[in-house]
This record gives structure tokens, sequence and C-alpha cells, in this order.
């Protein structure tokens, strides 16, 4: 090979080097909870390019900026109602929610339900027991510590197909405006699914489903939403339209009626 040619491919080796290095520390740097709750509102104005091969990063700040427009166009639309999510874990997601409801926090409540025992089954990539390292009090405590604009917050804890988790949403929530599935098995999305649809017919105005893990795996949270959506009576007239998806996620907007 060329003296010269070795040179170039030597220096592009270590370039590449380092550009590794610095994307695993920042993929490292968007792990973290409060590195991202204190940059993520900044970074949606950054070119989001430079992040594509960091998966941590691309998630943390394309979906953030996501619920933000979903958010955005609830307001704008009017829809009153809480923000629901299955899954829970430590936290995370809500405060995430809370940050982009921003001064319009106080006119939603945040409502987290999970069993905080970790998945209940293995199921393709997941493990029995995965994320079971949180507690009901460990995410109330994170939550208050961290959560702005006096937002109120509520947590249920119990597994989705359980009875008294039905019951208990059902007497506190009248109104529901957005619903974030992190619940990461098919069974456990579909569950939760089944849940929510109680709350669709009748309904005027849209609702939006937000699936966190969509990417993870095609028959877990794809599958359990395909599922579940052409399970429902035909006169129920359930209409899905994709507003925005990241490598991981999928948000939709779903409506009831002719």
């Amino acid at each position: 090979m060329h003296p010269k040619k070795a040179l170039i491919k030597l220096k592009f080796r270590y370039v590449i080097r380092k550009i590794g290095i610095a994307n695993s520390k920042t993929n490292i740097l968007w792990s973290n909870q409060d590195y991202i709750l204190a940059n993520v509102q900044a970074a949606q104005s950054l070119a989001l390019p430079e992040f594509s091969d960091i998966p941590e990063a691309e998630h943390q700040i394309r979906r953030f900026g996501n619920i933000k427009k979903v958010i955005d166009e609830v307001n704008k639309l009017q829809i009153r109602g809480d923000i629901i999510e299955f899954g829970t874990w430590q936290g995370m997601s809500l405060l995430l929610f809370n940050l982009a409801l921003g001064e319009d926090s106080s006119d939603r409540r945040l409502i987290g339900i999970d069993s905080f025992e970790g998945l209940p089954e293995d199921s393709n990539i997941w493990k029995r027991g995965a994320f079971s390292n949180t507690s009901l009090d460990t995410a109330r405590r994170n939550i208050s510590m961290r959560i702005k604009y006096n937002q109120e917050f509520d947590l249920i804890k119990g597994w989705f197909d359980d009875p008294r988790v039905t019951q208990e949403i059902e007497s506190i929530v009248s109104q529901i405006s957005i619903v974030h599935f992190d619940a990461d098995l098919g069974s456990s999305t579909k569950s939760a699914l089944d849940i929510i649809g109680k709350f669709l017919p009748g309904r005027t105005q849209p609702i939006y489903f937000l699936f966190d893990d969509w990417g993870c795996h095609p028959d877990e949270v794809p599958d359990a939403f395909y599922t579940w959506l052409h399970s429902n009576p035909i006169d129920l007239g359930i209409k899905a339209e994709k507003i925005s998806s990241t490598r991981f996620t999928r948000y939709y907007r779903i409506t009831v009626g002719n």
C-alpha cells in the first residue's frame, strides 16, 4: 500500500475510534435520569442527525419532542383528561410528561400503573423479573423530588389484568387525553389496551396512544396493538392514525365513530 494511503487509513481509523468513544460517553449521559431532565428541552434545537447513531440520545430527544407535539395538539383541540401510563417503573416517563406540559401541568393529573415487581414472564427479548429494581415508594419518592409546576400525580400498584386495577382507575379517572404504554410485553400491553377500551364508547374527541418499546420486537407491542385494534366491534369505528415514530416508539391519534 502506498505510504500516503496507509497514513490516511490510519488517521481515518483514529477518527472513527474517537467518534466511537464520544458516542459511547454520550449514550451513557443520555441514560441518566437527571441529565435527561436537565437537557432534553434544550436538545430540541440541536441537529438530530448528530445523534442518529447514539441510541439513548436519539430515543430521549426525539420522544420528548414527539410528546410535546402531542400535548400541543391536545391543548389546541381543548381535549380534557388525565395522562395515564401503563408501566411506570421508577417514574422517568411521567417526569418527561410533566416537563413537556410546563405551566399547563396543573390542568391534568399524571397516573402511573405498574406492578412495581418487574415483568411477569419471559417473552422474546425480555426476562421475567426485569425492571424489578423499583417499588411503589421508590417511584413516588423519585417523582415527588423532581416534579415541577405543582402537578398532581397518582400511582396504582397491580398487574394490569387484575380487576382491582381497573376498578381503581375507574374510581379516580373520568376523562383520559393521553395513554402512554410502556409495558414492554405484548401480553401486558394487550391487558392495558383492554382497560382503556372501556373508556372509548361514546367518545367524541381523539385520544392519543403513545407506545414505547414499539421497535424492540415485532411480536410484542405492535402485535398486541394490531390484535386489539382488529378485535374491537366494527360499529365502534375505532381508527388509528400514526402521527410520529422513532427507533423505539410509535404514537397514534385514535378516533371513535364514523
